[in-house]
């Protein structure tokens, strides 16, 4: 019977202390990865009430901005607490000429009165066009004045990062069939540091966008290629795990990412010191391993045969290794070379339900995704003064959601349906935002406090269904449209998720108006989520008694080494049975190519005639 070759998986097995070192070290990657994501809460807040005013003309002689304000910038009444506030967004059309009228004087004591009014005054208004900032921290908000009619370029800086993540993610699929995982990974660290702190130091707009777009590419390549190598070099539960934890080191950098930005007081330095930092991952890099599949797939088999013995050196199963892995290996590379093409897009639409599956994983992929980010961007609307505890709890919230999905992935059979309801319940909560007293009611602490509770029960319902989804869309489909399936849904939803930071964005219409929004998609994406259907990840195995156990160790030894093409003469079976019960012989050669036996975590090379039986 011809089997599929997999000699690099029975080599490095499903897990091990090199397959431990390796995992660790890629999924450092995601913590820059994150900062990059969420700095723009604190490269960007949201600036109080009075850092900013329209820029006095040079013509105009005033030296006390209290009194330039309040000639220049008319009042405006809040419908909320029916209280007149100075409109900093606007100034009177006749400024100019009244500034004159206060200003013009030789000695102070010549000016009128600043209560005074000036006679006929015009009271049109037209929009400031530069703005002065008195801020403490210097942001990417007084760099490039962007407030009042200019607030919508914040979200805009976001999209074009969020722009970067998708083109990063395509543009490293593509570079990943000409060059290796690990020389992917490099060229993104590289292009990481020289991006990100360029970022920080530009003098226009324009180009800040632009080298942030680029830095999220970069970002993307580092880990779409780590996690091409974690896949292959683990397997059963341990990739199951690695999978899904590998979000956690985002949540950890979203944790650490307050702590960095406490140590600056400007968004450039800021910029520096989520860049710098990438160099470690540099150094670091020599440990992290190339995908030995890759390299087989490619025909490079004695690079691969390097990275194999070095994985059995570091997980002590060098004299485990079957001695003619050479030749398993090459046949593994010929079969990989001589594998048909990969499905196509279509492919993944046939079979059994698979519309509904295909249908509902893709909405329900860009519903959960634009949640994800925009809950966590939408925290800089819950106080300047809470911000840094905020995005802490924002992250721990993502973490205990993962440990949720990764409980509901390997011990229930329906966690499409658990996860749905999940968050269908914590929508329900976000919505309950509209019922905390206002601050007058109660302390302002308290009321930032039970906004936040409010809004973290769904952020960490959609970690719970974002782990699952990153884990198991791939079992709604075939082995042969697993890749289709991977790509196309990520490139879904990351092509929605540019939409992400508008949603913050309508803040101006109320301070709940995004959670609502983001809400409401929740429970839209747990009505989808609950409509997929798909077996249990890993089913639970009954223990199997010794005879068994000893025949599927035999026939297990047949299928893998049994295959066309190799030389398999003198495999005889022996006239001494070894278990009388079941018939079960043993192989009887000196000469013979194939591994002998295999029992319960026991592999060896040679077999002793004289020996015990087994």
């Amino acid at each position: 019977m011809q089997t599929k070759v997999d000699a690099v998986g029975r080599i490095t097995g499903q897990w091990g202390k090199w397959q431990l070192r390796t995992v660790l070290l890629i999924f450092l990657c995601k913590i820059p990865s994150s900062w990059f994501m969420a700095c723009i809460i604190f490269t960007a807040p949201a600036p109080r009430h009075g850092e900013f005013f329209c820029k006095p003309p040079n013509t105009v002689g005033a030296q006390n901005q209290t009194q330039w304000i309040k000639v220049s910038h008319p009042q405006k009444e809040e419908t909320e607490d029916q209280e007149f506030n100075i409109d900093f967004c606007n100034v009177y059309q006749d400024a100019q000429e009244h500034a004159h009228h206060y200003y013009n004087y030789e000695h102070s004591e010549q000016e009128p009165r600043i209560w005074e009014k000036p006679l006929n005054r015009n009271s049109n208004v037209i929009p400031c066009t530069e703005f002065q900032h008195q801020s403490s921290y210097h942001s990417v908000v007084t760099q490039y004045d962007l407030v009042c009619s200019r607030d919508i370029l914040v979200s805009v800086t976001q999209f074009f990062h969020l722009f970067g993540v998708l083109t990063g993610g395509i543009l490293a699929n593509q570079l990943l069939k000409y060059f290796s995982p690990r020389n992917v990974m490099l060229f993104g660290m590289i292009t990481q540091i020289f991006c990100g702190n360029l970022t920080g130091h530009v003098a226009s707009y324009e180009l800040h966008v632009f080298f942030r777009c680029l830095s999220a590419v970069c970002c993307a390549q580092m880990y779409t290629a780590g996690g091409m190598i974690m896949a292959d070099i683990t397997g059963g539960k341990y990739r199951t795990c690695v999978s899904t934890l590998f979000e956690q080191f985002w949540s950890i950098g979203v944790m650490m990412l307050p702590g960095v930005a406490s140590f600056w007081s400007s968004w450039s330095h800021l910029y520096m010191a989520i860049s710098w930092p990438t160099v470690i991952l540099i150094y670091l890099w020599q440990w992290i391993p190339d995908s030995p599949r890759w390299l087989i797939a490619r025909g490079r088999v004695q690079d691969a045969k390097k990275i194999l013995l070095q994985c059995a050196d570091v997980n002590g199963t060098r004299y485990s290794l079957p001695h003619d892995i050479d030749q398993q290996l090459e046949l593994q590379a010929q079969t990989a070379m001589d594998a048909p093409p990969p499905s196509g897009w279509w492919s993944m639409w046939k079979g059994e339900r698979a519309v509904r599956h295909i249908i509902c994983v893709h909405l329900a992929w860009s519903l959960y995704i634009v949640v994800y980010y925009g809950m966590l961007l939408n925290i800089r609307s819950f106080s300047r003064e809470h911000l840094y505890i905020n995005t802490f709890f924002a992250g721990l919230s993502e973490m205990i959601g993962t440990f949720i999905g990764l409980f509901l992935i390997m011990k229930t059979t329906r966690k499409w349906l658990w996860t749905g309801l999940f968050n269908m319940v914590a929508g329900c909560i976000a919505y309950c935002g509209w019922l905390v007293p206002k601050p007058g009611v109660i302390p302002f602490d308290a009321n930032v406090a039970l906004l936040m509770c409010s809004a973290m029960v769904s952020k960490m319902a959609i970690s719970t269904t974002l782990s699952i989804l990153t884990t198991c869309t791939v079992e709604l489909v075939s082995d042969d449209k697993k890749k289709i399936t991977s790509f196309s849904t990520i490139c879904w939803a990351r092509f929605w998720l540019l939409g992400a930071p508008f949603i913050g964005s309508t803040i101006f219409l109320g301070q709940l108006v995004p959670q609502t929004a983001f809400a409401s998609l929740a429970i839209c994406g747990g009505i989808c989520t609950s409509l997929i259907s798909s077996p249990r990840t890993h089913p639970i195995s009954r223990p199997a008694s010794p005879t068994a156990q000893g025949a599927q160790n035999m026939a297990s030894a047949s299928q893998f080494t049994i295959i066309d093409g190799m030389d398999n003469k003198g495999y005889t079976p022996s006239s001494k049975p070894i278990i009388s019960s079941n018939k079960i012989r043993k192989l009887t050669t000196p000469q013979s190519n194939l591994p002998p036996q295999l029992m319960p975590g026991i592999w060896t090379t040679k077999i002793n005639e004289d020996g015990p039986p087994m």
